[in-house]
């Protein structure tokens, strides 16, 4: 290739000066402010003489790009003051920084010219309306197909093969709109359809790698809108072929082979599709998960925000984000529904009160969890219902704002709440147990529902799983017996030594020492009081230990201390356990229990007269407790292999000697009870009474007889040669719910036994609730939403966790 290039004084303007005056033409003035860069002997690119750019100039593209350009030229002095700001969409096109542009080498040496010097190159190719709806893809310099704006689908596009099948594809393109119904000339959206001009820059901007010039390709290019309608291109780097990336052809044949395979390369970005119902679904998700009020959507901030990222997404109203936040719970909650009524597992349920988040609560909701071991032997608990406990015939604001009557205490309450969940999930059948706190559980309809749960024959062992304490709610209220007593023993002392700390910078670093290598959590603003209260008393005592020169507390008030402090421990770490957010299976709830009436009983005899006062109180409270649950805090015992009867036997022998025999006896019945309720009838061979009624001739019923007694004695070994087989050594790692998985074949009815009631919980609430105040809240936002809206909230946040 022969280039030459017209400087002054250089020999190559002399000798071309007759094929530069354009064919005998008047030369134009412009190219005073010019030099003449010539390919092939004829002029191709003009190099302005103050900013030295290079603008493309053949003989059919005139001059007037020269004449703007000199308008704006940065480098011209007396335009400098006056001229605009440059658009630069494209940055400069050089080789590497091995290769500088050099003058004899114009190809390398092509720059980003303004909008309106590409469009007087335009090729007469684009001249046809149809490519405002493709975008041209060339493959060494070579246009080869043409990729549909629409539905991003490549078609070929070669010099010889016309236009017409790309004015086809638009009349049957799925991705147009209108298009294939009404042939109506579409719409386009300023941020899908691409300009022209954008195009011909792609034609434009060749990169010189290896001695051959190849092309970008582009496709699916984002544009923005202006307020005027028109379309202005996104400054983005250009993305260059080099040569080096098409493998070497051997001959035509695989030449051909490579280009097709290479036009037929589609990137992600043109293959993804914008779908707006998956935006507003994950735009749901995210009100859901983190609380966010329903108005979030209508804030200019929000809205101003979506349509920057991006313009197709239309602006969504608090009602419209409700009705798919709504629709989304609709849809979890059927799979959910499949899981549960599709399992033979029984199900335990907890219910709990929540309030809204407020000085006064006018409103209280009962939240019922269902607690299973699904098919995977994992526990699971899911919120499958949240409804109104109780409404003050007062809240005018609650009957305006959500339309709905209030509901007074006495015709509301656990019985609808609960008889609506369970016929809605189907669990009339499939109910083991229900852990109830105290406003539930001592509520008249929690009795009258378990009544009508009788008579329909839906608990097994004579309901009595049904309506058992929460422990976490039990150990709250026994604290409380002593709250005035303990204050008054420990807590002005307590108090005066945390204002002795602070009163030096000295003191307070050591005050915070002791705190950073404790490991117990900090409680929270609205912790209960004995929670809080426990905290510093464990700050206290770890405080004399670190320093035990510091004058802390008198003897006495130490021993006070160190006593109420242990039972305010054991306290906080039985709630911990009871209410990991894990969910623990439900053998580890007895020792749990005997903890607490072990320290209990230990500091009531510590010879200290009002602690041994207070604690027998205390103690009083707890009693209540174990009378009432210990026999289903035994049965999971008795299904754990490291400890099955023998260990409830060992256990309370020694706490209760002679009177342990009828606690014993109890727990003894109940078990083969349950045992013998789910060994189900229906899976043995039919009596002898039903074969002597299908045939009464059948002379071989006495043989249909011995069978049945056969099997029947068969299953009842199985409980037999489980408690007599020995224990399961007791390691940290023991898995109970692998262990029956495994032995599932050889205690199949057991099996079933422990996956249900392992199940069964004994708090209502998880520890960050349980150790509230004010138990747990919705968001005061919220309060003033429907109590189906507020159903679809609660429940989908906790099935998104």
């Amino acid at each position: 290739m022969k280039v030459e290039v017209a400087y002054d004084g250089v020999h190559g303007a002399a000798v071309h000066q007759s094929a530069f005056r354009y064919k005998h033409k008047k030369r134009s003035k412009v190219w005073e402010e010019y030099k003449p860069i010539f390919l092939n002997g004829k002029v191709q690119f003009a190099e302005c003489l103050y900013c030295h750019n290079r603008l493309s100039c053949k003989d059919s593209n005139g001059t007037s790009h020269l004449w703007r350009h000199q308008k704006i030229c940065p480098g011209k002095p007396e335009s400098a003051e006056r001229r605009q700001h440059k658009d630069s969409y494209f940055p400069y096109v050089s080789v590497s920084e091995h290769s500088p542009v050099s003058p004899i080498d114009p190809v390398n040496a092509i720059i980003s010219e303004t909008l309106d010097d590409i469009g007087s190159v335009i090729p007469s190719r684009f001249k046809s309306k149809v490519w405002k709806e493709f975008v041209p893809v060339y493959v060494e310099g070579k246009l080869q197909a043409a990729d549909c704006i629409h539905c991003q689908k490549r078609l070929s596009a070669n010099k010889f093969g016309g236009r017409s099948h790309l004015s086809r594809h638009l009349l049957t393109c799925p991705g147009r709109r209108g298009s294939a119904h009404n042939h109506q000339k579409i719409q386009f959206h300023p941020s899908s359809a691409p300009t022209l001009k954008s195009r011909v820059h792609d034609e434009l901007s060749p990169a010189l790698t290896n001695g051959k010039v190849q092309i970008a390709e582009y496709s699916n290019k984002l544009f923005r809108t202006s307020s005027s309608g028109e379309t202005a291109p996104i400054i983005r780097p250009i993305q260059m072929v080099p040569a080096h990336q098409f493998p070497p052809a051997s001959d035509g044949t695989s030449v051909k082979k490579e280009k097709t395979s290479f036009v037929n390369i589609s990137t992600d970005m043109s293959a993804r599709k914008f779908d707006k119902q998956t935006a507003y679904q994950e735009l749901a998700k995210m009100i859901i998960l983190h609380g966010y009020p329903f108005s979030v959507v209508e804030h200019e901030e929000m809205r101003r925000f979506i349509k920057n990222l991006n313009p197709m997404v239309d602006a969504v109203s608090r009602d419209v984000m409700e009705e798919h936040c709504t629709a989304l719970f609709q849809k979890e909650k059927l799979n959910l529904k499949d899981i549960i009524t599709l399992s033979p597992r029984r199900v335990s349920l907890s219910a709990s009160i929540w309030t809204p988040d407020g000085p006064e609560a006018t409103v209280n909701y009962l939240c019922l969890t269902a607690h299973f071991i699904g098919a995977d032997w994992k526990v699971h608990r899911v919120i499958i219902k949240f409804g109104m406990f109780w409404s003050s015939p007062t809240n005018l604001e609650r009957i305006i704002h959500c339309k709905e009557a209030a509901v007074s205490e006495s015709e509301s309450g656990s019985y609808n709440v609960i008889w609506d969940a369970i016929r809605d999930w189907n669990l009339d059948h499939k109910i083991l147990s229900l852990t109830s706190v105290g406003d539930v559980r001592n509520n008249a309809n929690t009795v009258q529902l378990k009544e009508m749960l009788m008579e329909k024959k839906c608990l097994p062992i004579r309901g009595i799983l049904y309506n058992v304490a929460c422990l976490d709610d039990v150990l709250n209220s026994v604290v409380s017996q002593g709250q005035a007593d303990i204050l008054r023993l420990v807590g002005d002392a307590a108090m005066d030594f945390f204002v002795a700390r602070a009163s030096s910078p000295s003191a307070q670093q050591q005050l915070m020492e002791v705190i950073s290598q404790m490991s117990l959590k900090c409680p929270q603003d609205d912790a209960k009081w004995w929670h809080r209260f426990y905290f510093r008393l464990e700050v206290l005592l770890q405080f004399k230990k670190s320093f035990p020169s510091e004058n802390v507390l008198n003897p006495e008030d130490m021993s006070v201390a160190d006593s109420i402090c242990k039972v305010l421990r054991t306290f906080y770490r039985v709630i911990e356990v009871i209410s990991c957010p894990s969910s623990v299976t439900a053998n580890v709830y007895f020792n749990e229990v005997w903890k607490v009436r072990t320290v209990l009983q230990e500091e009531a005899s510590n010879g200290l007269g009002e602690i041994s006062r207070l604690v027998m109180e205390m103690q009083e409270a707890f009693h209540g407790y174990w009378q009432n649950s210990y026999l289903w805090l035994s049965i999971p015992v008795v299904l754990d292999p490291r400890f099955k009867i023998s260990f409830i036997d060992f256990r309370l022998k020694r706490a209760f000697g002679t009177n342990s025999e009828s606690y014993l006896s109890e727990i003894h019945e109940t078990v083969r009870e349950l045992f013998n309720e789910y060994c189900n009838p229906t899976d043995r061979p039919s009596t002898a009474s039903d074969s002597a009624a299908l045939d009464a001739d059948d002379l071989l019923d006495d043989w249909d007889q011995h069978l049945n007694e056969q099997a029947s004695c068969q299953i009842s070994t199985e409980l037999d040669d489980y408690l007599e087989d020995g224990l399961v050594p007791r390691k940290d790692d023991f898995d109970i719910l692998n262990w029956w998985m495994n032995h599932t074949t050889k205690y199949p009815t057991l099996a079933a036994m422990a996956q249900d009631i392992l199940a069964m919980p004994a708090s209502a609430v998880q520890s960050e609730a349980a150790f509230s105040s004010s138990g747990p809240v919705i968001p005061k936002h919220h309060s003033t939403l429907s109590i189906k809206t507020i159903e679809a909230l609660v429940c989908a946040r906790d099935w998104m966790k």
